[in-house]
């Protein structure tokens, strides 16, 4: 029990407070179940890391999330510690070690001799370079590389000189799997089709604020190990990149353009010629108050030809219309997951297509759309995995006409009675019904800016609804004068802590009955 109490505290409370208390809480923060994942993420102001600590966890430490501020703390007072078995290094903030010896790099990561995975932001190029020479006697699986300063006395000589270093690193990794790459604009043209011609073992590629030259995918023909490409918001990238990449990379399963605009229908068209596999895919805007012209017939295109197809992200396309959700649902029914946030004209007909033909969705955001309440009950009942449901700023969600929540709250009641010889002989009969009226895997809804929400409405919702960790509203409430109506909010759903409302969070321990 202390084991699974102890998950819960911060590093800091094992190093300054638990261990100190009695024998016994030491020996357990020492455990190897609680030391496999160790954050240091937050600076303290002691350096009070004792060397016995360390030396006594060393070896149960499989991934360690520590501040910046450490790796001197560390490089200086703990060359003699090493961590055998740590697999994932993560520095929290950015990384400035130009006024330091050259050698500190080496001699920090030389504590971590089997580290695969590292996630670190250097913040001068300077840094930039000695990070990644120290890493290449790593045989890295997994980088995750930032570097945002742009103002060096060398100015792009400087740029030049990471970009070759980055991809001598790259070349030199025969195990590189997984590379993201964040960067505002400090590399050179070339650097990504550089990339992708030196290391042919990458199968995921995150492109992060980087400039990414137009010519970056033609500049070779030979086929990509690329099964996930990321790449937000970049103007430059057009339809002959986006035809070149899926020429490229057949066996892409995760594809995520959004916030490209200079992608056309004609480009859009290449996904569906190319990428048969496909399981994610992530087009239109990064904000759903943003729109883009992503039509009907492309997303029809895609569907059919992409039928593995899990998740799809359009937000912001507000051309889309019915026809193209409805042949999603019939032609891809293991989709998980939808997100048609700002997707203004679709309405009802879509949202029962995906009920009747996606039995597995368990994500559905459908901000600001047409949806009602009607057909958000629907969807509820019939897709049993739903565990998300964001219906924010869908005007037409309103309690005019909740008899599906009436029957559903009679139902349940009548469940819920004693049994009785009469109730016995027609249980199979209850329980068939009760499995289309009551739904108890919903975790997530989110009913904010949804201003016709009341709160008759979203208190029927909370019965219907018990097992919700998360709730978000659009209701004025007083604290004082309202009390009751939190605290049966909160009998309503056992595992809410607490709720949103326009202004302010109602927490469940104000609120609960002594």
């Amino acid at each position: 029990m202390l084991i699974e109490i102890f998950t819960y505290l911060p590093e800091w409370d094992f190093l300054r407070n638990a261990r100190h208390v009695c024998q016994i809480w030491n020996l357990i923060s020492t455990s190897p179940i609680l030391r496999q994942n160790v954050e240091l993420s937050k600076y303290m102001d002691s350096y009070a890391y004792p060397l016995k600590y360390f030396s006594a966890i060393q070896l149960y430490i499989k991934k360690l999330v520590m501040h910046s501020t450490y790796i001197q703390t560390f490089e200086k007072h703990h060359q003699d510690v090493k961590f055998e078995n740590l697999k994932s290094l993560h520095i929290t903030s950015k990384v400035q070690c130009t006024w330091w010896p050259n050698s500190i790099f080496n001699n920090f990561f030389s504590m971590f001799p089997n580290v695969q995975i590292i996630k670190i932001t250097p913040e001068f190029w300077r840094d930039a370079e000695n990070c990644l020479y120290a890493l290449s006697q790593f045989s890295i699986i997994e980088l995750d590389f930032g570097y945002y300063h742009g103002s060096n006395s060398y100015g792009t000589c400087g740029n030049l000189h990471l970009h070759y270093r980055f991809i001598q690193f790259v070349q030199g990794q025969k195990s590189l799997k997984i590379l993201k790459i964040r960067a505002s604009n400090y590399f050179a043209e070339d650097t990504v089709a550089q990339i992708l011609e030196k290391c042919p073992t990458l199968t995921s590629l995150n492109i992060s604020g980087a400039y990414v030259s137009a010519e970056s995918f033609k500049m070779s023909t030979n086929a990509l190990a690329l099964t996930e490409f990321y790449i937000k918001s970049q103007s430059e990238f057009t339809d002959d990149d986006l035809e070149a990449l899926t020429k490229r990379a057949p066996c892409l399963k995760t594809l995520n353009i959004e916030g490209c605009r200079s992608i056309t229908e004609r480009g859009f068209r290449h996904i569906a010629l190319n990428c048969s596999y496909l399981k994610r895919l992530f087009i239109g805007e990064l904000d759903s108050n943003c729109v883009t012209a992503v039509g009907s017939d492309v997303i029809t295109k895609i569907a059919k030809a992409c039928p593995h197809l899990e998740f799809l992200s359009v937000i912001g396309c507000s051309k889309l219309e019915d026809d193209c959700i409805m042949d999603l649902a019939s032609s891809c029914g293991s989709l998980r997951g939808i997100n048609l946030n700002g997707c203004t004209n679709i309405t009802d007909v879509s949202f029962f297509a995906l009920a009747d033909h996606c039995p597995l969705l368990n994500v559905c955001e459908v901000r600001n759309s047409a949806i009602s309440l009607k057909c958000a009950i629907y969807l509820i009942q019939h897709c049993k995995g739903l565990t998300k449901l964001n219906v924010s700023n869908c005007n037409n969600i309103d309690d005019k006409n909740y008899s599906e929540l009436e029957n559903m709250l009679e139902t349940q009641s009548q469940t819920n009675q004693p049994r009785t010889s009469s109730s016995v002989n027609s249980e199979l009969d209850m329980s068939s019904c009760s499995m289309h009226c009551f739904h108890s895997h919903l975790k997530d809804l989110d009913l904010s800016e949804s201003m016709h929400v009341t709160r008759t409405l979203a208190t029927k919702l909370t019965r219907i609804l018990p097992d919700l960790i998360s709730l978000k509203l659009s209701i004025s409430a007083d604290i004082e004068s309202d009390k009751e109506w939190f605290q049966e909010i909160f009998e309503n759903c056992v595992c809410l802590s607490e709720f949103k409302l326009s202004t302010t969070t109602i927490q469940r321990q104000d609120y609960l009955k002594l």
